[in-house]
């Protein structure tokens, strides 16, 4: 059975010159492909390196998978067996650090939402994935594109064909 959700999280590290801090973007997608929610969002805090930042963006991008994946599921009944959400990532350290359990938090935060997030990879609530940034869904939410990446952006997003 396919998941019921499946999201595509990003993030832009310091992309912001003035106060270095990240811009998150995630798309997340329903069983049949359709988007049913998506967010780009400059953040409050600096993030001392790419993995603080992608555990940042990807946290908050399974929130809210989490959540609408139980409101299809209270929508459409209930489910007799556990289906995974899929997350896709382009941070390979991030996805080895939720992997493996070797994490040393820099910061509380990220410590917590890291803890929060390697239990739902470790009971099978969410399986997540490396996906090259070329094909991240999400990465025209955090960054400006050149022309060409746009398009191949928008047509990810079937925008346009």
């Amino acid at each position: 059975m396919k998941a019921p959700i499946t999201v595509y999280a990003d993030a832009d590290f310091a992309g912001e010159v003035d106060g270095m801090r990240l811009t998150t973007g995630f798309v997340i997608l329903d069983q049949y492909g359709a988007i049913v929610n998506w967010k780009s969002q400059r953040q409050k805090t600096v993030a001392k390196s790419t993995v603080d930042m992608e555990f940042n963006a990807t946290a908050l991008a399974v929130e809210e998978g989490s959540w609408l994946a139980k409101v299809q599921a209270e929508l459409y009944g209930e489910v007799k067996e556990v289906i995974p959400i899929s997350v896709f990532n382009d941070n390979q350290a991030c996805i080895a650090t939720l992997m493996n359990g070797q994490f040393r938090a820099s910061t509380h935060h990220v410590g917590v939402r890291y803890f929060w997030l390697g239990q739902l990879v470790h009971e099978g609530e969410v399986t997540i994935m490396y996906l090259r940034t070329d094909e991240m869904i999400a990465d025209g939410l955090t960054k400006g594109l050149e022309s060409g990446k746009h398009q191949g952006f928008t047509r990810m997003l079937s925008m346009m064909s």
